[in-house]
C-alpha cells in the first residue's frame, strides 16, 4: 500500500505544487472569501438556490483554526490523493503493480482534468470518495460499525449536492452486491444514512424551490466530443466537458489519444480478467459501473436530448444536466480495471508452471506493466499540471475589499444587496485572465441578490441558461436612460447596490435615488433611498 500511496502524494503535487501558496482562489466556480459571512445564506436559507450548501457552511465553521484559503488547498490536493489511495485500497489483493498502476489512473486521468478546470474541486469529493465508500460497503466490520464507516466517508462527498447524490447512489449500489444475508439491512441502513447527509442542501432545496430549471440548460450542458474519437470515444476515455475552454489543448493531440485508447483497452483486459478469476457477477458489476454511465452520458447528449431538455422543468432534474459529471463513477472503474489487468500480468509471470524465476526477475514485468500505465495516465493529458496551476493561483483581495463588505451590511439594513455588474462571473485585472464566480455573497451576512446567467457556446451555437431568481428587467436595470429605478428596487427589497468597478459589464450613469456610502479603487457602494 505504502508504493501506491507515495505515487498518490507524488502525482498529486506534481499537478498542484506550482498553485499552493497564501491567499484564496478565485477560479470559475471554485471561489471563496477570506471571512465567510455567518448567516442564513450559508445553509440554504436565503431563498436562493443551494448550490454550495452545506459547503461553505463547513469552511466558516472551521476558518477560525484552519484559514479558508488554506482549506481551499487542502481540498485541491486531496481530491487527486484520496482518489489514488482509494482505488488502491480496492487493489490491496491483487499486488503492489495493481495498486500502483490503479492510484496513478485514478489521479490523473482527462474527467479529472475537465472538472479542475471547470473549478470544481468539491464536486471531485465526490468522485474521490467513490472507492473507499465502495471498500466499506465491503469491509468485514460488524454492520454498527461498517455504517459508521460509510457515514464517514460519505461526508467529504456530501458536502455539495451532486456529491450527496453520488454518495447514496454508489453505497445503494454497492449494497445490492453485498451476500443475500446482509443485503436487506445494507440497503436500509445506507438508505437512511443517505437522506440524513443529503438534509443540509435537501431542506433549503425544498423550501425554496420556485419550480424547474432553464430547458436550455441541458443542451448547454450536455457531453459534447473533444477529441478525434468522437462522442462515444471521448466518453469512454473521459472527457467530453461541456465548456470548450476548459479542454485542454492534449485532448486532440496523437500522444493523448492513443494513451487513452491504450488505458480504455487496459480496462477491457481487466473486466475479462475480474470476469474469469472472480466471477460472472463480479464482472457484470465491474462492467456495469464503467460502462453504463457512459452509455448514460452518451444518450443524453444525443436522442435523449430532447426529452431530457423537458424534463428541467421538473424540480431536482437539472442537477443531473451537466452530463460529463456522471463519468466520475466510469473513471474510478476504469482505474480499478487497469490495476487488475498489471496485477494479472505480475501473477502470471510469479506463477509460471515449470519454472522457478528468481524473485527480483519475476517482479520485473509487474512493475514495467505498472510504469507503462503511469505513463499512460500522464500522456493521457501531460498538460493537466498547466491546466492547473493556470487557474488556480492564490490570490490576495484588495485592501477596499473588507470596508466595501461592511459599507454593503450598513447601508442594507435589514434588506438586499444588488452587486453589478450583472454577470455571474467576474474578471479583474488582480486576479488576473480567468472568470470566476462572484465571491460577494459570501462575504455579506445579508440576502445578496447576483446574476446566475450564463452564456455557452458550442460550436456555431450559444445557448444563454438563465436560472435567475430575479430577472434584470425585475429590478428595472436599464429601465430608465443610464440607470436602475430605485423604485423597482425598493420594491425587491433592495436597500444597497455594489459595483465591481474594474470587472466588465453595464455601467451606470445615472443614480437617482442612490447615494455614495463607500467610493474604493475596486468598489463602490450605494444606499437606495428613494422608492416605493
Amino acid at each position: 500500500m505504502l508504493p501506491a500511496t507515495l505515487v498518490s502524494l507524488a502525482l498529486a503535487l506534481v499537478v498542484c505544487g506550482r498553485s499552493l501558496g497564501r491567499g484564496v482562489y478565485l477560479y470559475r466556480d471554485f471561489v471563496t472569501v477570506p471571512e465567510l459571512a455567518r448567516g442564513g445564506g450559508l445553509l440554504g436559507g436565503d431563498g436562493e438556490p443551494p448550490r454550495a450548501v452545506p459547503l461553505d457552511a463547513v469552511m466558516a465553521g472551521l476558518s477560525p483554526l484552519l484559514g479558508t484559503g488554506v482549506q481551499q488547498q487542502v481540498m485541491l490536493v486531496a481530491t487527486l490523493f484520496l482518489a489514488g489511495t482509494g482505488v488502491a485500497v480496492l487493489l490491496r489483493r491483487r499486488g503492489t503493480a495493481a495498486m500502483v498502476a490503479g492510484a496513478a489512473v485514478a489521479t490523473w486521468n482527462p474527467f479529472v482534468a475537465e472538472r479542475l478546470a471547470l473549478g470544481q474541486p468539491p464536486t471531485l469529493l465526490a468522485y474521490s470518495m467513490t472507492p473507499w465508500l465502495v471498500a466499506a460497503v465491503r469491509s468485514r466490520l460488524s454492520t454498527s460499525r461498517a455504517l459508521l464507516l460509510v457515514l464517514g466517508c460519505a461526508l467529504p462527498a456530501a458536502l455539495t449536492p451532486w456529491g450527496s447524490l453520488v454518495a447514496a447512489f454508489v453505497t445503494i449500489g454497492a449494497s445490492l452486491a453485498t451476500s443475500w444475508r446482509r443485503r436487506l439491512i445494507w440497503v436500509g441502513g445506507v438508505t437512511v444514512l443517505s437522506v440524513l447527509w443529503s438534509l443540509p442542501w435537501l431542506v433549503p432545496a425544498l423550501a425554496s424551490s420556485t419550480g424547474g430549471a432553464d430547458p436550455d440548460g441541458a443542451r448547454a450542458f450536455a457531453l459534447r466530443s473533444d477529441s478525434a474519437l468522437g462522442l462515444v470515444g471521448s466518453a469512454l476515455t473521459m472527457g467530453g466537458s461541456w465548456a470548450a475552454a476548459t479542454v485542454p489543448g492534449s485532448r486532440t493531440s496523437v500522444v493523448g489519444v492513443a494513451a487513452s485508447v491504450f488505458l480504455v483497452a487496459a480496462s477491457l483486459v481487466g473486466l475479462v480478467v475480474l470476469t474469469r478469476r472472480s466471477g460472472r457477477s463480479a464482472g457484470l458489476l465491474a462492467g456495469a459501473a464503467w460502462l453504463v454511465p457512459v452509455a448514460v452520458a452518451v444518450v443524453l447528449a444525443g436522442s435523449a436530448l430532447e426529452l431530457f431538455s423537458s424534463l428541467q422543468q421538473v424540480p431536482g432534474v437539472a442537477i443531473g444536466r451537466d452530463t460529463h459529471r456522471w463519468l466520475g463513477l466510469s473513471a474510478v472503474a476504469s482505474a480499478v480495471l487497469v490495476g487488475v489487468a498489471v496485477g494479472e500480468l505480475a501473477w502470471r509471470t510469479r506463477s509460471r508452471p515449470g519454472t522457478t524465476p528468481r524473485r527480483s526477475a519475476s517482479l520485473v514485468p509487474g512493475v514495467v506493466g505498472a510504469v507503462v500505465v503511469l505513463s499512460a495516465a500522464v500522456l493521457s493529458v501531460p498538460d493537466l499540471p498547466s491546466v492547473v496551476s493556470g487557474g488556480y493561483r492564490p490570490v490576495t483581495l484588495p485592501s477596499d475589499w473588507a470596508p466595501m463588505v461592511r459599507a454593503a451590511e450598513g447601508a442594507a439594513g435589514r434588506g438586499r444587496v444588488l452587486v453589478l455588474p450583472f454577470e455571474t462571473f467576474r474578471r479583474t485585472p488582480w486576479v488576473g485572465d480567468q472568470p470566476f464566480l462572484d465571491p460577494t455573497p459570501r462575504a455579506l451576512g445579508v440576502p445578496v441578490v447576483v446574476s446566475r446567467q450564463l452564456v455557452v457556446a458550442r460550436g456555431q451555437q450559444r445557448w444563454t441558461v438563465d436560472d435567475d431568481v430575479v430577472t434584470s428587467a425585475e429590478l428595472g436595470l436599464g429601465a430608465t436612460p443610464g440607470g436602475p429605478d430605485p423604485v423597482q428596487l425598493r420594491r425587491r427589497g433592495i436597500t444597497a447596490v455594489v459595483e465591481w468597478l474594474d470587472s466588465p459589464g453595464a455601467r451606470w450613469r445615472k443614480t437617482d435615488g442612490l447615494v455614495t456610502v463607500f467610493d474604493g479603487p475596486h468598489f463602490r457602494v450605494w444606499a437606495v433611498t428613494r422608492g416605493g
